[in-house]
């Protein structure tokens, strides 16, 4: 019998359905999500960047730029908060959000008593993230950092995984994840 892979950690899990999501994000400066579990780690909520609903997003017409942000778009965070159906259940909760968040997305998240708040990644214009750190602490949120090469090991751990026994990947040839350094 071969030895199965080990299986996600409920942060992996849920790390790599914040980049799925983000796959859906329509603004190039920063394709981001946002995806909320509850305390029992049931996703109660998703959402990336986008224009509302039936308007063109940056991807079809160019950024709507105001004192460098482009404001066309809804963040992933109010996105996530938008479509969440029970808003209460997010209290005690954990959101991960691809690059770090900005100040108004965190006070808006934070409002609604999420106990822990992952990032994966950086983005250097986030509006007033030097004053995030500061917000969390006031609201005994914690704050994690996740290395964007954290998330690609955690992506193989995935494709291994599902090249093992039941995995639906395990009858092909095996895959391995490359990226390169910037030199």
């Amino acid at each position: 019998m071969s030895r199965k892979p080990p299986r996600l950690t409920v942060d992996e899990y849920f790390d790599l359905i914040a980049l799925i999501f983000s796959c859906r994000g329509t603004c190039d400066r920063l394709r981001t999500s946002t995806v909320i579990r509850d305390i029992d780690n049931i996703l109660i909520a998703g959402g990336y960047n986008g224009a509302p609903s039936g308007l063109l997003h940056c991807d079809d017409i160019g950024h709507l730029m105001v004192e460098g942000h482009c404001i066309r778009t809804n963040h992933g965070e109010e996105n996530a908060l938008l479509n969440c159906l029970d808003l209460s259940r997010i209290k005690n909760g954990v959101a991960t959000i691809i690059g770090n968040p900005c100040y108004p997305c965190v006070r808006k998240v934070v409002s609604k008593n999420v106990k822990t708040l992952r990032y994966i990644g950086t983005y250097n214009n986030a509006l007033g993230f030097d004053h995030v750190r500061e917000l969390c602490k006031q609201k005994s949120v914690n704050l994690e950092f996740i290395d964007v090469t954290e998330v690609l090991t955690t992506l193989q751990k995935a494709v291994n995984f599902l090249q093992g026994p039941g995995g639906p990947f395990r009858n092909i040839p095996k895959i391995t994840l490359k990226y390169e350094e910037e030199k």
